[in-house]
């Protein structure tokens, strides 16, 4: 009875940790937009990685001080060009534009990451894109269209541009970590690229002045909240389940994040900030989330089926930017 109790506990336990991925991934985004409401964004992203990196390396060091020695030169330089592009590029113009963009709406523009992704492979591999995938980039562009340029309701085209050029970052990020890292199976080296990024993301805070102007009495308890929910459930623990999900269950049931963490920010924007669901958000939205299905699901997608992390961030989205053990969400 007790070994039957442990063996069921244990084939449910990989499916709580993706469901935690889901909802946890998914929540960044309301808890960017309430962050950055009264800290500047540059700064508080930051911050966050400063913490929740040096946290994560700290705790992988005294567990095995090997993974940092077995580091070479090139991995180091790999994973410095790849913080910068998705958590200084990618999370940091997330960050800045999510002071006018709302959080749903900024979920669904960095769905479009398996769309980048998706183009990106097949220009440098020189290879052709599945009929699935195809319909995927039609409705993803249409969706992006929908979104910005509909009638009653569309977000600011400048501020879009913005967050769909940190999905590419992201997107370009990753595509470079997979072909030029050689890091795989060292998790020390995530842990290592939000330490990285926090140290970049705080001197661009100190070279545009918001470090200097920072008021931390005017910080209200909404963004306090936000940031201490970024760096914990988060980047902490999202990327432990992300981890743990990976390892346990098939790619392509952990790629679901990718599609599932955009409704959930939408969800949660009309709920704990009482965004409105207009047009623009329902009919764009529906289409970039079908889009990601038709990507995920197309045969021979090597961007999905190597790295399912890469959809959306961060290692977690760019909301959530904790790049997975593996090679590189979100957030």
């Amino acid at each position: 009875m007790e070994s039957s109790s442990r063996s069921s506990w244990s084939r449910a336990l990989p499916w709580i940790a993706l469901v935690a991925v889901w909802f946890l991934w998914g929540s960044t985004y309301i808890a960017i937009r309430a962050a950055v409401e009264t800290i500047p964004p540059l700064l508080m992203a930051g911050v966050r990685y400063l913490i929740a990196g040096g946290l994560l390396s700290s705790v992988l060091v005294l567990w095995n001080r090997a993974w940092l020695r077995s580091i070479t030169r090139e991995q180091w330089l790999s994973l410095v060009v790849a913080a910068f592009a998705l958590l200084v590029v990618g999370n940091g113009l997330l960050c800045i534009e999510e002071r006018v963009v709302p959080a749903g709406a900024s979920a669904l523009l960095v769905a479009t990451t398996p769309i980048w992704l998706l183009l990106i492979d097949a220009v440098l591999d020189r290879r052709g894109i599945a009929a699935l995938a195809v319909l995927g980039l039609v409705l993803g562009s249409l969706g992006i269209v929908a979104l910005v340029g509909m009638p009653g309701g569309g977000i600011p085209l400048g501020p879009a541009l913005a967050i769909l050029l940190g999905a590419f970052a992201w997107a370009a990020g990753s595509v470079y970590m997979r072909r030029n890292a050689g890091s795989h199976g060292n998790p020390l080296i995530p842990a290592l690229e939000m330490l990285a990024g926090g140290v970049m993301l705080s001197i661009a805070a100190v070279a545009t002045g918001e470090a200097a102007h920072v008021n931390l009495a005017a910080i209200a308890p909404r963004s306090i909240a936000g940031f201490w929910w970024l760096v914990g459930p988060g980047a902490i623990v999202g990327y432990s389940a992300y981890g743990y999900a990976v390892r346990k269950l098939p790619t392509p049931i952990v790629a679901t994040y990718a599609y599932i963490n955009p409704i959930v920010a939408v969800i949660l924007g009309a709920l704990v900030l009482g965004e409105a669901l207009t047009r623009n958000v329902l009919v764009g939205g529906a289409a970039i989330v079908l889009a990601v299905i038709a990507i995920v699901r197309a045969p021979r997608h090597e961007a999905v089926e190597r790295d399912p992390s890469l959809a959306a961030k961060k290692m977690m989205p760019p909301s959530a930017m904790t790049p997975k053990p593996k090679s590189v969400s979100s957030g």
